[in-house]
């Protein structure tokens, strides 16, 4: 992975200094190390856990943007997974058509927790993240299509089949002092069985839909999300340690339904110190052979900034994925609860 980053580095950087002189181009990025301790809280207190975190934040990043008239282009890569984006956009008057991997349109994360990426904020409505697609933007619309996300359900299922692309939308809109985002998406296969020389498909429907929420009033930004959906780990918006999957039950596939909704608070005390703070909350449904199964899940944070200099930051930070309890047909089980507490430290170039 290292020797493929350094490649595609090396490649942006030719890229960059070859470019025609009257393009705009620019670079940036930043090196974030995360030093955290991570508490694992089982039922069982045999597995209970508690271990260091001393390492490069996985979404330290450099970036690379390049514009020449009504053409741009993106690229930014980072330490792991790699690629983050590579995209370039065409305005063509009436509207702007994208190619490439980049932010999805369901894309509307709003904590503002550090560790990780964020990654303490397991409910953020990530959604599909970062994918390959077609893009077309009118205004405040945006409307994409990209490869649908796919798992066996059916027992004994040989293949998944797919003939449309995942669909998904948003659309900004702004209302006095507030910013308001309205997302969609929704994506379908078939899981086929075959037996001897009879194939059966069974269709896995997915879908998202929310909205998420900005209101500033001078120092103190408000942050808020909502969101609905209908197998979201088939549809790739979410892992299976906060929703549950689609399930078979020997004669029909049956739906897993979640409900989520946060809020994020960020004080910006002076020029040199901010503080946020967020709560998360969801609950997947269930219902298989007549028992219903129910999973909540919560997800909370605090933390500091503290700026050093220009670019230079450093954020302890106190933030809680705790998964509560599922309940199955009415019986209740505990399950873990993850904390994570420590710095993070930031260099912005």
């Amino acid at each position: 992975m290292r020797k493929l980053f350094i490649l595609f580095a090396a490649v942006a950087f030719a890229f960059a200094f070859a470019a025609p002189a009257k393009a705009d181009v620019s670079i940036s990025g930043y090196a974030a190390m995360n030093t955290y301790i991570m508490d694992d809280d089982n039922p069982a207190p045999a597995l209970d856990d508690s271990d260091l975190l001393w390492g490069l934040d996985p979404c330290s990043r450099i970036t690379f943007n390049f514009t020449e008239g009504p053409v741009s282009g993106l690229v930014e890569l980072s330490n792991a997974p790699g690629t983050r984006h590579w995209f370039g956009t065409w305005n063509f008057g009436a509207g702007i058509l994208g190619v490439g991997q980049t932010w999805t349109p369901d894309f509307s994360c709003v904590g503002s927790s550090a560790y990780q990426c964020g990654g303490s904020a397991v409910l953020d409505p990530a959604c599909s993240l970062r994918a390959p697609m077609i893009s077309l933007q009118f205004g405040n619309l945006k409307i994409a299509g990209i490869m649908p996300n796919t798992a066996a359900i059916v027992a004994g299922s040989t293949e998944q089949d797919t003939s449309l692309p995942k669909l998904i939308a948003s659309y900004n809109l702004n209302v006095a002092m507030v910013g308001l985002k309205f997302f969609g998406g929704y994506q379908s296969y078939e899981d086929v069985v075959v037996v001897g020389t009879t194939e059966t498909a069974y269709d896995v429907d997915s879908y998202v839909v929310g909205f998420t929420a900005s209101l500033g009033f001078g120092p103190l930004t408000v942050k808020g999300m909502l969101y609905t959906g209908e197998n979201l780990n088939e549809y790739g918006a979410l892992d299976n340690t906060t929703n549950f999957d689609a399930t078979w039950d020997g004669t029909k596939i049956c739906e897993s339904e979640m409900l989520a909704y946060g809020i994020d608070l960020a004080y910006k005390v002076s020029d040199t110190f901010k503080v946020t703070a967020g709560y998360m909350t969801g609950k997947s449904e269930i219902d298989v052979l007549g028992v219903k199964s129910e999973d909540p899940t919560n997800t909370y944070h605090v933390n500091a900034t503290f700026t050093m200099a220009k670019g230079v930051t450093i954020t302890p930070e106190y933030a809680v994925t705790d998964y509560d309890e599922v309940k199955v047909g009415g019986v209740s089980t505990k399950e873990a609860k993850n904390t994570y507490y420590g710095v993070q430290w930031k260099i912005a170039f």
